[in-house]
């Protein structure tokens, strides 16, 4: 495991937060200098811990009305077939196994609701499901910056855990995107610190041009870059997904959603409509804190479910176009 210190966890965290951070603004908010800055960068690199760049963006803006979680059932001896059709699904955005009942979890993006309708037909129709939910996202918070990065002091304690810094996005009114926009967000997905100008000259564009059009989006809510590192280098194990269902009396109150951002390592809140009321992601280093977390979500007033399947961490995280803040 690769140690990090304390001026990493501070880099880390706002290149997470904004992957297009300068590193004179990081220097800044560090107190440190230019030069201090870009050579931890640099070894950060060299480490693989910081192994690349992408966006999250707001896939209303792109034509989008909805996506939807779907939990399947699979029999185990027909899981690969199924991750092969689901893969060639142009409509399913992620998949991924589990160690619980429902063994799959694929998010779907669609253009209309009842194109979710055709997508689960297709499934049932095509591949040997036991059973299938799902749930239609009604907002998210996706916080990578939320890692509790603090690193180890020498007689073995961890600092003090940092406090939640998030604010709600600041979303303009929505958009026209056009083509030229999509083919700019294409070039920021594949790698979201690519200079203004490459991207300009592969685009027979002008840098301003080019300059103009990414402060559009993302002043606007649109997307946003965050660098991609290597989780499992600096010692997280495993991504636990947590589905909670509130009492429907008390029902979801924005202060459950604030405690729940303060817990260290959940990197995403989705509100969900069904049978759960939020889907909870975290990233977690071991066993007990994975209990320690799930302790944590119960003492949260006005719970009655909660139900957590753990997951592989992928070697390069964000993964390319997680959906962007929208509360």
């Amino acid at each position: 495991m690769a140690k990090t210190s304390e001026l990493d966890s501070k880099i880390l965290k706002i290149l997470l937060n904004d992957g297009r951070t300068s590193y004179d603004a990081i220097a800044e908010e560090c107190g440190e200098t230019k030069n201090k800055v870009w050579k931890h960068c640099k070894a950060m690199e060299k480490r693989g811990i910081i192994n690349g760049a992408t966006i999250q963006k707001h896939f209303g803006y792109f034509g989008y009305t909805a996506l939807a979680t779907m939990l399947i059932s699979v029999e185990a001896q027909q899981m690969e077939q199924f991750m092969v059709v689901t893969g060639k699904m142009t409509e399913v955005r992620a998949c991924r196994q589990y160690n619980s009942v429902y063994n799959v979890r694929a998010v779907a993006t669609l253009m209309d609701l009842n194109e979710l309708d055709h997508i689960k037909q297709l499934i049932k129709r095509n591949l040997p499901t036991l059973s299938l939910k799902t749930y239609i996202w009604a907002g998210i918070r996706n916080i990578p910056e939320n890692l509790d990065l603090a690193p180890t002091l020498k007689d073995g304690k961890k600092k003090p855990k940092e406090k939640s810094n998030y604010t709600a996005p600041k979303l303009g009114n929505k958009i026209k995107i056009d083509e030229v926009d999509k083919e700019i967000v294409q070039k920021l997905m594949l790698n979201g610190r690519t200079s203004f100008t490459k991207i300009a000259k592969d685009l027979g564009l002008s840098t301003d041009t080019v300059v103009k059009r990414y402060h559009k989006l993302k002043e606007n809510g649109a997307i946003k870059v965050s660098v991609q590192i290597n989780p499992n280098i600096i010692g997280y194990e495993s991504m636990l997904d947590i589905n909670i269902a509130f009492t429907t009396s008390l029902g979801l109150k924005e202060s459950v959603v604030e405690a729940l951002t303060k817990i260290p390592d959940v990197i995403a809140i989705t509100k969900t409509s069904g049978d759960y009321d939020l889907h909870l992601t975290a990233m977690v280093r071991d066993l007990p804190q994975s209990f320690e977390m799930q302790d944590q979500i119960t003492r949260v007033c006005g719970i009655t479910k909660i139900e957590a399947s753990a997951r592989k961490i992928p070697n390069k995280w964000p993964t390319p176009q997680q959906h962007i803040s929208t509360f």
